[in-house]
């Protein structure tokens, strides 16, 4: 019994297939089905399925298994109903591609309803590197109840189990996440791990993932984090927008953990406010870590802008971004009696606040730590204030702007001046980051004080947060490098 099956040549694979899944019957003939490299599982459009399509085989190299869409109208749905770990589960698989399905997963209640997700990839006791995961396209919301916790969510990719395994190739790349328990996007598993004081074959230095990138979605409403990016090396998470996360729970909208070379970049985060006093602002430079780059983001009306975890953490780079009117502070530093943070760099970056907000650079009374400030813009319509703790330990500022608030008392070289913006405070939300022409009003006008006075910072990643090339000499003060032509 064949149900809505084309057979079909594809590539390399002579026994490839297409398989249409039309209705109900098709959903329920094939959820749990073996397919084979180069088959096709597409699913009408205008058409609603109910339950988990749990999937098995694996495609090649040159042959992926695809799920995929086809007809007109709208995007097919699948309801996992609440009661179903996930609308789409793929177990010890490799060389997927997942592309264009609606996924919703609750009963329709606030109530928490399991651990439960969207899109669900997960390796278990394996002991081999599962490559080729793609998800894109997806439009998955209504997940689970009003709920947090870490270990649930939109898409989420896992490593259990004693055998160690790893992922490569993973893409996670324009879906959107609406109103899900849990987090949008994550990844996890126990077999990689930055120790700094063991040797790298004791931290699981062959089980990094690599090859990871998440990219393009837009993930509103979340029961805790946007995202967390675990257990990679030299991911990049781009151009992104994080929306109103953490809404049951507190999290910084996006954090790493037991990552190296992690980008964060290009990045709209908003939205991240509420009570708990603690991880509610747009990035977190997470402990565990090492070479983190958060860069060229637009954070904007969260708590404060970045997050720096006092654990155990070497070489952060924060640099050319752009912050407008966090709410209640710019830094923050995590785990106030820690002391293991080290080689912190923050520079080149441009902070605004309007006069509508009281902000504290290092809010929540924390302690910056073992960090070096240099060519930051701190503009305050208002009156600024540093906090409590502001001095902090081994924290040193050099040739900074400030504007309607005093020096850092560290500062030796501090310019003190309005950095004469073209039009700051009127950026709005939802903006495109691949031009950024929303946020120009942050440029420098030509009579800019921060014009060449800014000093030379080397491997500064060679571009403003515009894209226009660094001076290598005298380069200038916050995210903007001017230039007359």
């Amino acid at each position: 019994m064949y149900i809505g099956l084309l057979v079909v040549v594809i590539g390399s694979s002579a026994d490839a297939a297409v398989y249409r899944i039309d209705s109900q019957a098709d959903f329920d003939y094939y959820k749990e089905a073996q397919f084979h490299p180069g088959d096709t599982i597409a699913f009408k459009r205008d058409t609603v399925f109910s339950g988990m399509f749990s999937p098995g085989g694996s495609g090649t190299v040159n042959a992926p298994i695809c799920i995929s869409i086809y007809g007109e109208g709208h995007r097919p749905l699948i309801n996992a109903l609440g009661k179903n770990t996930a609308g789409i589960f793929l177990k010890n698989v490799e060389f997927w591609e997942i592309d264009g399905i609606e996924i919703t997963n609750t009963d329709g209640t606030d109530e928490d309803q399991g651990v439960l997700f969207g899109i669900y990839v997960l390796a278990r006791d394996t002991g081999m590197t599962h490559r080729h995961i793609h998800i894109t396209n997806c439009y998955i919301h209504d997940v689970n109840g009003k709920v947090a916790g870490k270990g649930r969510g939109g898409i989420h990719i896992r490593v259990e189990g004693e055998k160690p395994a790893k992922f490569h190739d993973v893409r996670i790349v324009g879906n959107r996440i609406d109103r899900v328990g849990g987090v949008g996007i994550g990844n996890s598993s126990p077999h990689a791990k930055v120790l700094f004081d063991t040797a790298p074959e004791d931290n699981g230095a062959n089980y990094f993932w690599t090859s990871v990138y998440v990219a393009g979605n837009f993930i509103d409403h979340t029961g805790r984090n946007s995202i967390i990016a675990r257990v990679s090396e030299d991911a990049v998470y781009e151009y992104n927008t994080l929306a109103n996360s953490s809404r049951y729970s507190t999290g910084h909208s996006i954090f790493c953990y037991n990552t190296r070379g992690i980008k964060i970049q290009y990045n709209e985060v908003y939205g991240n406010i509420g009570e708990g006093g603690k991880d509610r602002g747009a990035f977190d430079a997470d402990y565990n870590c090492t070479h983190t780059y958060i860069q060229y983001n637009y954070s904007h009306d969260n708590l404060w802008f970045c997050g720096i975890m006092k654990r155990p953490t070497r070489y952060v780079f924060i640099r050319y971004n752009i912050s407008q009117n966090d709410r209640e502070g710019i830094y923050f530093y995590g785990f106030e009696r820690e002391r293991s943070a080290d080689h912190v760099y923050i520079y080149n970056n441009t902070h605004y606040v309007s006069k509508d907000y009281d902000v504290e650079v290092f809010c929540e009374n924390r302690t910056p730590l073992n960090s070096v400030f240099e060519n930051n813009i701190f503009y305050f319509e208002g009156k600024g204030c540093w906090g409590k703790n502001s001095r902090g330990i081994n924290t040193r500022f050099n040739n900074n702007m400030y504007f309607n608030i005093p020096p850092h008392e560290s500062d030796k070289n501090p310019v003190v001046a309005d950095p004469l913006f073209v039009a700051p405070g009127q950026c709005g939300i939802r903006i495109d980051m691949r031009t950024r022409e929303s946020l120009l009003g942050y440029r420098l006008t030509s009579k800019s004080r921060c014009i060449d006075a800014g000093i030379i910072i080397p491997d500064n990643g060679s571009l403003d947060f515009w894209g226009n090339r660094i001076i290598d000499h005298n380069p200038d003060i916050g995210a903007h490098e001017w230039s007359s032509e």
